[in-house]
């Protein structure tokens, strides 16, 4: 998911860098552990009979152990790829150079703060390049709109709470065990997942990008409903989202993720 933004007459080219990571080869030429451990009784005793199973292919397994490898990196002042990805953030949004990090206007794009790369410690890096990826398709039509102080929605900070979930409902996030069962994706729903990655090229910024633009449309159309919406209505509408992808995936396994689209749309 290497990443590409023009800034002034230049292109830069954001190339993630392989990193230190705690898998070994031996635990990334399995399924996630977390995916193995989640069958239900149907699949774990009575698969033979209705030949039904969701374990991953090698494939998906190879897919998702990449995907998990990218998504691992967390910002840091130190690495000098993320300062890029904030200059080249500011400039996409402002058509302006950056001086410094800590400036006020970044609360105007919905960043809880001045330094906005606090916001990044749950999604990391990918939850920056993320806004930049939306930012960069939809500069002049869904960002500015989702800018605008009327419309109370907090672009950023959305953009961030989408990617933080994607990550972990897709057994993607450190630290998932058994006891996570009720958050993370099923059997069926982590095979769906997979099976994107595979047929689909970006996936994850297709998949980023409709939550975060269906989060937008669920927000105004309350809005519009209920002019006394506030700040505090915000919780259910994200909610929604979460139900709407989660009841997507765990319904059936989709051929493709045109499919995939249209079922999570009707919702």
């Amino acid at each position: 998911m290497n990443q590409e933004m023009k800034q002034k007459d230049q292109t830069i080219i954001l190339i993630h860098q392989p990193k230190n990571h705690p898998w070994t080869e031996i635990q990334m030429a399995h399924e996630p552990t977390t995916h193995a451990k989640n069958k239900e009784f149907k699949e774990k005793y009575l698969s033979s009979c209705f030949d039904e199973t969701y374990d991953l292919s090698n494939q998906e397994i190879k897919e998702w152990w990449e995907l998990r490898v990218e998504l691992y990196p967390l910002y840091s002042h130190e690495d000098e790829n993320c300062v890029k990805r904030i200059k080249g953030l500011w400039y996409l949004l402002t058509d302006s150079d950056l001086e410094q990090i800590r400036n006020q206007k970044w609360t105007e794009f919905g960043f809880q703060q001045a330094d906005p790369t606090t916001d990044f410690r749950g999604g990391g890096v990918q939850s920056l390049d993320d806004i930049i990826n939306f930012v960069s398709d939809h500069k002049e039509t869904k960002v500015k709109e989702m800018c605008k102080p009327q419309n109370d929605f907090y672009f950023a900070a959305s953009s961030i709470n989408i990617t933080f979930f994607i990550k972990r409902f897709f057994h993607l996030q450190e630290q998932l065990d058994e006891r996570d069962r009720k958050e993370i994706a099923d059997r069926v729903a982590l095979k769906n997942f997979c099976r994107s990655l595979v047929r689909e090229d970006n996936l994850w910024k297709k998949l980023h990008q409709l939550l975060l633009s269906d989060l937008f449309n669920e927000w105004m159309a309350l809005k519009n409903r209920r002019p006394e919406t506030t700040i505090m209505d915000y919780g259910p509408i994200l909610e929604r989202v979460k139900q709407k992808t989660k009841r997507t995936f765990q319904t059936r396994l989709f051929s493709n993720l045109k499919q995939l689209i249209e079922f999570y749309q009707s919702l």
